[in-house]
């Protein structure tokens, strides 16, 4: 299970464990190889090799070789020639390196096509991440074979609560919930999803009224169990 590690020195952040997100809020850094740095506040991280860097905040990067930028809010890159830098805030400075600029989803058809996930017959299969009860983090219920609606629907209103919250991939659902040991597949009609917005705080997830058929339990890989 990938786990986010705060780092203080820079001898944390060369201790990091592949897989692992080491996070970085103030002092100067330098990633290197494969590590994954997300950079907040005064950050600054000097990204080297196939280093992969998300700023936030004021953070500032300077990206070289194969690295990997991902650009929120005010964040300052600086980036040789081949750094790719996804570019997610106009508000974001970025300086050289090939730049491919995101466009937030603000309906459910582009929020799935953005997560690669497919649309059949105007429905996706989304995903949660729950506890051995097969319960959520807040106590609901994901009974396998089941149809399962929100009771506390809000019309679509708030980003967070009102609603079932679901990602597009088991493995991103746990970022919701880290201490999750089963996930569940879950048929959602687009109909039935609040349409996202460029303020959301969590893209990468989606809020449903309801599910539009049973639901079915899956590995963390979105492989279907099957029971003995």
């Amino acid at each position: 299970m990938r786990k986010y590690v705060e780092i203080a020195t820079q001898a944390e952040l060369d201790a990091l464990k592949m897989g692992d997100v080491g996070i970085v809020r103030t002092g100067r850094f330098v990633a290197w190889e494969s590590a994954h740095v997300v950079a907040w506040e005064s950050a600054h991280v000097v990204a080297r090799g196939s280093a992969h860097v998300v700023a936030r905040g004021s953070a500032h990067v300077v990206a070289r070789e194969s690295a990997h930028v991902v650009a929120w809010e005010s964040a300052h890159v600086v980036a040789s020639q081949y750094v790719a830098i996804h570019r997610h805030s106009t508000a974001s400075v970025v300086i050289g390196g090939t730049v491919i600029e995101v466009k937030r989803p603000v309906t459910p058809g582009e929020w799935a096509a953005f997560y690669g996930t497919p649309i059949t017959n105007d429905t996706i299969l989304v995903y949660k991440a729950l506890q051995d009860d097969y319960r959520s983090s807040h106590g609901f219920m994901y009974q396998p074979g089941t149809t399962v609606s929100a009771p506390d629907w809000d019309g679509g209103q708030a980003e967070c609560g009102g609603g079932l919250h679901f990602s597009p991939h088991p493995a991103m659902a746990l970022e919701f919930d880290p201490e999750a040991t089963r996930f569940m597949a879950c048929p959602v009609a687009l109909e039935d999803i609040r349409a996202p917005q460029e303020s959301d705080e969590y893209p990468n997830k989606i809020k449903a009224r309801r599910t539009s058929g049973p639901i079915f339990e899956v590995d963390r890989t979105g492989k279907a169990v099957v029971a003995p």
